[in-house]
Order: C-alpha cells, then sequence, then structure tokens
C-alpha cells in the first residue's frame, strides 16, 4: 500500500512529465526586441563597435568620418534605456547612477544629453550632424540610417543588441 506522501510524489510527477512525444516550449525564451543605434541619413558612417558605443555613452571620445559622435540618449528609466545600459554599458540602472555621480564629484564630464520624447530624439537626430542614438526597433522611421554593429544589422541572426 503507498503511503499519502508516496502517492502525491507520484502523481505530481505524472502531472509534471509529458507524455513521450510531446514537445514542451522552451523555457528560454528568445529575446523578442531589438535595439537599433541610428544616425542621420547623410552620414557616412555605415558601423560602430559594441566597446566605440560603450566608450561613447560613457562620455570618452569616439571620431567617425565627419568628427566627434555625440551620443544622445533617451530619458532616465525608460525600458530601452535600461536595455541598451545591460546589453552595451553592461550595468544596472543603479550602477550607472553611481558611474555618473563618481564622475561628477572629481569633476568629470557627465553623461551624454538624454532627449524625451521618442519622437524629439528622432528629429534632433535628423537635424544635427555626427550625433548617434539608440532606438527600439519599432521606433525606426525612415528618415534615419540604422548603422551596424560589429558587423551585424538588427535582421541579422545573433545580432547583439536583442532584450525582451
Amino acid at each position: 500500500m503507498l503511503s499519502r506522501r508516496s502517492f502525491l510524489r507520484a502523481s505530481l510527477t505524472l502531472a509534471v512529465v509529458p507524455p513521450l512525444g510531446v514537445v514542451l516550449p522552451s523555457s528560454a525564451a528568445q529575446p523578442t526586441k531589438r535595439l537599433v543605434i541610428v544616425t542621420q541619413k547623410s552620414n557616412a558612417l555605415v558601423e560602430l563597435s559594441l566597446r566605440d558605443l560603450k566608450h561613447m555613452y560613457l562620455s570618452e571620445q569616439v571620431d567617425g568620418p565627419g568628427g566627434r559622435l555625440i551620443p544622445l540618449q533617451q530619458a532616465a528609466g525608460s525600458p530601452v534605456r535600461e536595455a541598451f545600459e545591460r546589453l552595451v554599458l553592461k550595468m544596472s540602472p543603479d550602477e550607472v547612477g553611481r558611474f555618473w555621480i563618481d564622475r561628477k564629484i572629481r569633476g568629470q564630464k557627465g553623461a551624454p544629453k538624454a532627449v524625451a520624447p521618442v519622437e524629439l530624439l528622432r528629429r534632433v537626430i535628423v537635424s544635427l550632424p555626427n550625433t548617434v542614438t539608440y532606438l527600439n526597433a519599432t521606433d525606426l522611421t525612415d528618415d534615419l540610417k540604422v548603422l551596424k554593429v560589429e558587423g551585424q544589422g538588427p535582421q541579422d541572426p545573433g545580432y547583439l543588441l536583442q532584450f525582451d
């Protein structure tokens, strides 16, 4: 005779284990959103490395074909900005905040200018030479030029700037 505990354990095992031939969806869901790095259409820049993106958004000088690149970013607290900071800067929002406070205390250069809302950010990128920003791919418009990152465009498999 089965004890109550053994019966419950066996019942749970049967409920959790799928029948043979049944394929369960992967628990590791693929990222569904993509960040795009953009500049104005007339810019000769075609590609940026992750290293250059990181340096640029940590206020270090990065030059492009037309001179110094000017990074602009989305407003603090934006899910797209948080994804960018996690993927490119490899920092959480708290770590980014501490980084900028430390730089300010030391009298160093501040963070890239934040422009909100996204519609205004796009207009600024279109009108100012050498500006670069990141957007959710769904916010992309035809008047912007998408830059490759590490040789890959957002449509390529294995694109590095994907997030949930």
